[in-house]
């Protein structure tokens, strides 16, 4: 039986029920070999026991020989020497089957010892895959539990100068140094070394943002040209591997990634029903009452490539028309809702996350299970506890991976230190209960429209996970 080992142990995508029926193959054939190594060397035990007494006899006629040669009887030396002759033809033959039967008797011990090793290299390829397949449901898991932790009721307002200033010292490098890395990594490197500034309210977000725009931009610029310098020379931790799509399942970053889908960077959750309903009525037949006879049949083949023109046409139209709309708006200053929709996107286009946020809440939701009915107040302690621990911006899975194994081995007592003390310093707070941020209006949107988007579709088994997934067949079905 050939099995391609080789192939077998150097893929990582063989089905478990593969090596299963590759390893029953294998053992079922032990047996039989077994069973011939057994019969094999019963075999050659006679015929070893054959050779014995042939040759014992052979000597005894030699002596008997010299006797008869001794005595002078020449007619018992002409007989016993014929006997003997004979003997030796009957012992050249069994030592050419010793011979033989030990060859094949060698060949079958190397048959079950190759099979036997083969069941188990093949044993320890499907337990190390078992193991990377558990561990990849793991992080799958993980990173879906991380995805589905909303942080949209705060922002960390340098987080948008950061990026600008990053595209453009970007843009202004060489080529070949440009090709190297992206803004957003230039972007997520300054991050982690300036000190965040989260907001929950619209009127910290002004005081704050003026802040910045009148005493961080030569700080902002500093941190980007340090970022840079320190990608050109080549960080060990840089990796070009993108972030799960399990990390955006939050409205914020569906909306990101669907404005991608939809070439739209404008888009809104109010806007995808409406684009999902215009697409489904351009599919309408057109031509469902004409008769299949022969003499219509070329009409109906006209008529359907004029639909399929007419919708192709319309498509570009609208393709077109979003990429003027953008060139039209990237000429106007935005007005300050269109800025946070831009924010409430951003990640979810650029792929990118502050792993802290995510974490922090999760810590936060153990440390001040009893605070979270005050959702204002709560909001205010986790933006004052992120403003004072480092940032952990990353556009990697292997940075996302590296950073949470530095917060579960060194930062949860930090941590949980500062959500005690930002706790104590909001004793007494009153929040502004009518100045949220304009996310919590872009979630509202989300709600609204979800159940639109799955009456459109009718799929309803449509969720966050496969929201985008979905949605992007549809479009190309």
């Amino acid at each position: 039986m050939d099995i391609d080992l080789e192939h077998l142990l150097a893929s990582d995508s063989v089905p478990d029920s593969t090596f299963s029926s590759v390893i029953k193959l294998l053992e079922d054939s032990l047996p039989a070999y077994r069973r011939d190594l057994a019969y094999g060397l019963a075999n050659l035990r006679r015929i070893e026991q054959k050779y014995k007494q042939t040759r014992e006899e052979i000597l005894r006629q030699e002596q008997a020989i010299n006797t008869a040669k001794s005595k002078n009887d020449q007619d018992v030396v002409q007989i016993i020497t014929g006997d003997r002759i004979q003997n030796m033809q009957t012992l050249a033959k069994f030592k050419q089957e010793y011979e033989s039967l030990t060859q094949t008797a060698q060949a079958l011990k190397d048959r079950i010892s190759d099979t036997e090793t083969k069941i188990q290299k093949i044993q320890a390829k499907r337990t190390d895959l078992a193991g990377k397949i558990r561990s990849t449901k793991k992080r799958k898991y993980y990173y879906m539990a991380l995805g589905v932790i909303d942080s949209s009721f705060l922002v960390n307002i340098i987080e948008y100068p950061i990026l600008q200033e990053s595209i453009l010292q970007h843009s202004q490098l060489p080529v070949d140094i440009r090709i190297r890395f992206k803004p957003i990594e230039v972007a997520a490197f300054a991050l982690n070394r300036l000190p965040s500034m989260y907001v929950t309210t619209m009127s910290d977000y002004n005081t704050k943002s003026r802040f910045v725009s009148e005493a961080m931009p030569q700080k902002i610029t500093d941190a980007v040209k340090r970022a840079i310098q320190s990608l050109r020379m080549g960080d060990p931790l840089h990796d070009s591997t993108p972030l799960p799509d399990e990390l955006f399942c939050v409205p914020a970053g569906l909306l990101g990634c669907l404005s991608l889908t939809f070439n739209n960077k404008n888009l809104r959750w109010s806007d995808v029903p409406k684009l999902l309903r215009k697409t489904q009525e351009q599919r309408a037949p057109t031509a469902s009452s004409i008769s299949m006879s022969p003499e219509n049949s070329t009409r109906y083949v006209r008529q359907s490539e004029a639909a399929h023109i007419q919708q192709y046409l319309q498509r570009t139209k609208l393709r077109k028309t979003n990429q003027e709309q953008d060139e039209a708006n990237s000429g106007k200053s935005l007005s300050l809702e269109d800025k946070f929709l831009e924010l409430y996107v951003l990640r979810g286009k650029l792929k990118y996350i502050n792993a802290i946020e995510k974490l922090v809440v999760v810590q936060a939701l153990f440390a001040m299970i009893d605070l979270f009915d005050e959702i204002d107040k709560s909001a205010a302690i986790l933006a004052d506890t992120l403003n004072n621990l480092t940032p952990m911006y990353t556009t990697s899975e292997r940075g996302l991976n590296q950073l949470c194994k530095h917060f579960f081995t060194t930062q949860i007592q930090v941590i949980n230190s500062q959500i005690s003390k930002s706790s104590a310093q909001f004793q007494g707070y009153q929040p502004r209960k009518s100045d949220p941020l304009y996310f919590r209006q872009f979630n509202f949107e989300y709600q609204a429209a979800m159940p639109e988007i799955t009456n459109i579709l009718n799929r309803q088994d449509l969720s966050p996970e496969n929201l985008v997934s979905v949605i992007a067949e549809f479009l190309k079905s």
